[in-house]
């Protein structure tokens, strides 16, 4: 007959050894947390993963990727899927038919890293792709499309991971070797563009990033501390309001994709400002697994003048809990 284990009186001197490992690991959790907040706010090289760690990931991916507010980004392009138009307006790899890898140290003081990411892929990818992400242990968040008619219809699968930069790199690349994604890729040295980047950013209250084909993409972060997979993670990373600007129509007009990141409670707030204003609503979903607090995702579309619908866009933008520069 087995003996249940008799158990240890705790000394005064061992009380207080669990009480400092306790409280030291509550003050790096603490300390990571207050890193990612910083960042927020800074150039971001509190939460940026290691340029060991940057380095391997693009040589693996065969992309290269860019440093900002704490994250590694790299944007992935889907060169090979041409045509895609929305109510008439093309719809370009650099304005949405892409996908993103988003990294940021997992602290610890190590090269661990947390990715969140998605990918756009044609039907027939979609299965082989998303067996892959389940193969090489990365986590399958989302499965859907961001607008209701695009033509052709394209998908979008979200995934994230958490650990050694090069197993994730390299079960990243496995999945997007099923696909007919064109390998290396390097973003244009010097985009431009006709649009007013920076008249935009002052009225959304952030930066302007521009891209290839003269689109321009404003990042705004929400306040809230959030969480994916029980880590702290940067508010940048791919869980950010986002709206992408394409020059369309001559002069100052554009296609405009926003992506708002919403709570519950802002969800119809936002989308009755936003239909109130004429934008096309074209979903509504979750795109993290295990996300503290859950967010909401909508992207719309409008076509005109820049200006105004970066006004209409903040109007909506107001209605969230959103930190502008």
């Amino acid at each position: 007959m087995s003996t249940l284990p008799v158990a240890t009186p705790l000394s005064r001197r061992r009380m207080l050894r669990l009480g400092a490992a306790v409280t030291g690991g509550m003050m790096a959790a603490n300390t990571f947390a207050t890193r990612i907040a910083s960042a927020q706010g800074s150039s971001g090289d509190d939460t940026t993963p290691s340029k060991a760690a940057q380095q391997m990931i693009e040589q693996i991916i065969q992309a290269k990727g860019k440093a900002s507010k704490g994250v590694f980004s790299i944007s992935i392009e889907r060169k090979d899927i041409p045509n895609v138009h929305l109510h008439g307006a093309p719809m370009t790899p650099a304005f949405i038919i892409h996908g993103g890898l988003d990294f940021q140290s997992a602290g610890g003081g190590g090269d661990e890293v947390v990715m969140n990411a998605d990918m756009c892929l044609k039907a027939p990818e979609l299965n082989p792709f998303i067996h892959q992400l389940i193969a090489n242990n990365i986590t399958f968040q989302a499965q859907h499309q961001h607008m209701y008619d695009f033509d052709p219809l394209v998908w979008f699968v979200h995934f994230r991971a958490q650990g050694d930069p090069n197993a994730i790199a390299t079960g990243v690349k496995a999945a997007l070797k099923v696909t007919s994604t064109p390998f290396p890729q390097t973003p244009p040295a010097n985009p431009q563009t006709p649009l007013p980047a920076q008249q935009i950013g002052q009225i959304l209250g952030a930066k302007p990033s521009v891209q290839a084909h003269g689109v321009v993409v404003y990042k705004l972060p929400r306040r809230e501390q959030m969480m994916l997979g029980g880590t702290t993670i940067n508010p940048y990373l791919n869980v950010e309001t986002h709206a992408h600007f394409m020059p369309y129509g001559g002069g100052h007009n554009a296609a405009v994709i926003p992506d708002f990141g919403m709570i519950a409670s802002e969800v119809n707030k936002v989308i009755g400002q936003q239909q109130k204003n004429g934008w096309d609503i074209g979903c509504l979903y979750n795109q993290e697994t295990d996300e503290k607090p859950q967010l909401y995702w909508s992207h719309n579309f409008k076509t005109g003048d820049a200006l105004q619908l970066a006004q209409e866009l903040r109007d909506a933008m107001n209605l969230m809990n959103l930190k502008f520069m």
